[in-house]
């Protein structure tokens, strides 16, 4: 894969960085990488491989970022939710999970990559994707989706079918007037006119039944496409942050929090753009590996060390090559396993050197340790393999804080109020404009969130907040049955 790729990249970064100089710019060229970080353009022409999937791969990068800025903790869900797929992601104890079953298309259809990745499973479930009723009988929503070209039908750019979107304006949650900070105008007697078609009339009930019934299954399966990962990775979504990125995240991530008990959801004041954001965050990196297999029963300190000091000194020698500003840090790792095991996972190291058998006890426990809460489970007799030994240099390139997107507020924290759809009723709920909120006040829902960007909807029993350095705070309380139709 990586060899089919060069061709390709090296022509595409070549032209790319050509036309940037040739306009006057003269700085750095940076392309983020699958593992969430950035690495000169001519490092990843060389090597393309670090480029599948990279842009998903910024998510959980900037998640992470505004989960602390929020005080929220060092454990959440980063979702990031677009026109065609949900993509979701993990930082756990403030770290992001990696992955080898990386696939470039479908999974066991396509290829798998086999390279270290961060983490990240998708699932057809967007603002654009399409809900139509089959054969049996069963409502269906997804993996088909009709794209920003022609778009949902509300868009009126000759799509006739009924998607997420058209949803949401049905039920009052989107302003078809205020789309996009009033950049474009929806039109929902077209939304209508595609649900009662396609929906409705095929399971023979009220528009607004249909319509409440695209997003509650939309809701489940992301929630699914949450519980898979979390629980893969030891995980438990009621002690996690749900963090709502991507543009059409607002439309059901309460819902989707509700469903799964997290006790709060984070939108980012940039988040709809959360990728970008990504990407302005990362370091400039590398990743070093060296493949040596010891046991926890006959440990070969001296040839780890041997190891460990070859791995930090690619790692001195790329900051010195890269020139990779004031500050500097290597985090040393190593994939491991219990012995005949087919499956490693990545455990970092406390130190960069193996000094006395106590140094490798402590990496034995802290193996059995992880082990558990992945795969709810240590056999603390069992012989341990570690198999890759790891090192991941980071130059911070960004000096002082990251910017925030600003936008007008309207004359009143209040902007107005609008009949929408709640518990299976419609009712006058109020709608409030981000840029208007005070700073830390609570306000209790049900409530729609308006910004130039994406709409939130709260429902009841929800309270939330503006945090000047994160964004929207929503504390979602339990108790409540979780919106269907």
């Amino acid at each position: 894969i990586d060899v089919s790729l060069k061709p390709i990249m090296s022509s595409y970064l070549e032209q790319l960085e050509g036309r940037l100089r040739d306009e006057g710019y003269a700085g750095r060229l940076l392309v983020v990488t699958s593992q969430g970080m950035t690495k000169d353009a001519k490092e990843v022409a060389s090597a393309p491989i670090h480029a599948v999937k990279s842009g998903p791969a910024m998510a959980p990068v900037a998640g992470r970022h505004y989960a602390q800025l929020a005080g929220l903790g060092d454990t959440a869900i980063i979702a990031d939710t677009g026109g065609t797929t949900y993509d979701v992601a993990l930082v756990r104890h403030g770290e992001i999970p990696e992955t080898r079953e990386t696939w470039i298309g479908r999974p066991y259809i396509g290829h798998m990559t086999g390279f270290p990745s961060i983490d990240i499973r998708s699932v057809g479930a967007g603002g654009g994707s399409i809900a139509r009723v089959d054969e049996g009988g069963l409502l269906r929503v997804g993996p088909e989706s009709m794209g920003a070209s022609p778009g949902p039908a509300c868009y009126g750019a000759g799509g006739d079918r009924a998607t997420v979107t058209d949803a949401a304006l049905t039920l009052g949650y989107i302003d078809p007037g205020n789309f996009l900070g009033g950049r474009m105008k929806l039109d929902p007697m077209l939304s209508r006119k595609a649900i009662e078609e396609h929906i409705a009339r095929p399971l023979g009930i009220d528009t607004e039944p249909a319509a409440l019934a695209i997003l509650a299954l939309a809701t489940e399966t992301m929630a699914g496409a949450i519980e898979d990962i979390t629980v893969n990775q030891g995980i438990d979504p009621r002690n996690a942050t749900l963090v709502g990125g991507g543009g059409a995240a607002g439309l059901n991530s309460v819902a989707i929090a509700r469903r799964l008990g997290c006790r709060h959801v984070l939108f980012p004041d940039a988040g709809a753009a959360i990728s970008a954001v990504g990407g302005l965050l990362c370091p400039l990196s590398d990743d070093n590996s060296e493949f040596h297999i010891t046991s926890s029963r006959s440990f070969d300190k001296n040839v780890v060390n041997d190891i460990l000091e070859r791995l930090e000194k690619a790692c001195l020698s790329f900051v010195q090559r890269v020139d990779g500003g004031s500050s500097s840090k290597i985090a040393y790792s190593v994939e491991a396993r219990y012995a005949q095991q087919i499956w490693e996972i990545k455990l970092p190291l406390r130190a960069s050197k193996f000094r006395s058998n106590h140094d490798i006890d402590v990496v034995v426990t802290d193996f059995h340790r992880l082990h558990e809460e992945v795969f709810a489970f240590q056999d603390s007799g069992a012989e341990i393999e570690f198999i890759n030994w790891r090192a991941r240099v980071s130059c911070d390139l960004r000096h002082g804080p990251l910017g925030h997107i600003v936008s007008t507020a309207r004359d009143s924290t209040l902007a107005g109020s609008r009949m929408a759809w709640f518990d299976d009723a419609s009712r006058d709920v109020p709608v409030h404009d981000f840029a208007a909120l005070p700073s830390g006040k609570p306000i209790e829902g049900p409530a729609i969130i308006e910004t130039p960007l994406t709409t939130i909807v709260i429902d009841p029993d929800s309270t939330f907040w503006r945090d000047e350095r994160s964004g929207l705070v929503v504390e979602v309380r339990p108790g409540r049955e979780r919106q269907a139709a």
